[in-house]
């Protein structure tokens, strides 16, 4: 009994470690190229803050391009993140979706000791867009 317990108790910190949360706010600047088919081409650039699953917080920039045509974005944008701490880690997000919004993975791509374990992680995230403004949220499985 006293095993089926630990066993318990070890199984329970793993469900409650195996996810990692990050919520980000911010805004954009845009500059945009449009054609004759009204597709668009967006050169893009937000700041904005984040929060955690492991209580760190900090901001972000973000610097990139999308390109829409019809109903369909795609994204591709690199980010640096400075911590409350002033570490600072990058990642890739990456998305092809509908305009306003949608999912897409999110690549750690420089990491420091402190967020090892998030090293070449690709995590799901979404997003929504309010004019120049995002609201963006991510997990990932951690093992």
């Amino acid at each position: 009994m006293r095993y089926f317990i630990l066993l318990f108790f070890f199984y329970s910190l793993k469900l409650l470690s195996s996810d990692y949360i990050f919520d980000s706010r911010g805004g954009s600047e845009q500059k945009t190229l449009k054609f004759q088919d009204n597709s668009k081409f967006i050169h893009i650039t937000t700041n904005g803050y984040w929060v955690d699953s492991k209580g760190n917080y900090g901001n972000e920039v973000c610097y990139g391009s999308m390109e829409i045509a019809g109903d369909n974005q795609k994204l591709d944008i690199l980010c640096e993140m400075i911590d409350q701490e002033g570490i600072v880690f990058k990642v890739s997000r990456k998305r092809n979706s509908l305009v306003g919004g949608g999912v897409g993975i999110n690549t750690y791509i420089e990491v420091p000791e402190k967020y090892k374990f998030l090293k070449e992680k690709k995590c799901t995230y979404a997003v929504t867009q309010l004019n120049t403004d995002f609201f963006y949220k991510q997990k990932c499985k951690l093992d």
